[in-house]
């Protein structure tokens, strides 16, 4: 084998494989940055897309303790449905509705922002306590089928 072709064999070779790394980083830009992303810039930007949401009815925050995204209710009426909830007097109807877009936001965080963490509704007098928890649009726990109540 030639001098010159053993160089361009060895220069083909790192051309594979940065072409391989230029490829990933190339594709799309806004999945890739957050797939790299640190966790916590991950969920922070899940928190972000969540409290657009829930703009002036809730707060939204990351419970590092509990590894959860939690929803409390501050809007009088969105306190009062969970209050409703807790006293057996929210119609199954209404809950379902709730739960069901709890279920296809945490869908979406997991699809969009890449991120393992759970979404949870809390109890906005007791915030230890979580009413409805959902994982990539899945229920984890809901507090209107717990029958430890």
């Amino acid at each position: 084998m030639n001098k010159g072709f053993k160089i361009m064999l060895a220069v083909g070779l790192a051309g594979v494989s940065l072409a391989t790394t230029t490829v990933v980083v190339n594709t799309n830009r806004s999945n890739i940055s957050v797939v790299q992303a640190s966790k916590r810039s991950r969920i922070n930007k899940a928190v972000s897309i969540m409290q657009e949401e829930y703009d002036d009815s809730a707060d939204v925050y990351y419970d590092k303790e509990n590894d959860v995204i939690a929803i409390k209710p501050t809007d009088e009426e969105f306190e009062d449905e969970m209050i409703a909830v807790l006293d057996g007097d929210e119609s199954e109807h209404d809950w379902n509705k709730l739960t069901k877009s709890i279920d296809d936001l945490s869908e979406t965080i997991y699809d969009d922002c890449h991120i393992k963490t759970p979404i949870a509704i809390v109890n906005p007098e007791n915030t230890d306590k979580v009413l409805y928890m959902s994982y990539d649009g899945e229920s984890l726990y809901d507090v209107m089928h717990d029958d430890n109540n």
